[in-house]
């Protein structure tokens, strides 16, 4: 079992590799199923291109509010951290702010 965990951590970056395939493979099918209307070869290029960008753009967007979400929980985490309350606590209290029963 010990030489199965540093196997593992080698491959890592071998997966890592297939899923960023996997994702552009699955966008540029979806770039040529939303083109594949387009009579003319030369825009449908165009087309795709242009898909490509779009896709491109709303993966980055999707990623930047990951991570913004990803920042303000870590922020509401220190706050109560600093206010003293744990997270155990902080689960037990409702949205009005009342302390649920024991």
């Amino acid at each position: 079992m010990k030489k199965a965990i540093p196997l593992i951590i080698l491959a890592l970056p071998l997966m890592a590799g297939c899923v960023s395939a996997n994702t552009q493979e699955g966008n540029m099918a979806e770039a040529y199923a939303r083109c594949s209307y387009t009579p003319n070869p030369d825009a449908r290029e165009k087309c795709i291109k242009t898909e490509l960008a779009l896709i491109e753009a709303r993966d980055r967007a999707s990623a930047e509010r990951t991570q913004s979400d990803r920042e303000a929980a870590e922020q509401r985490e220190a706050i109560l951290e600093a206010s003293g309350v744990s997270r155990e606590d902080a689960k037990q209290t409702t949205d009005s702010g009342l302390r649920l029963p024991d």
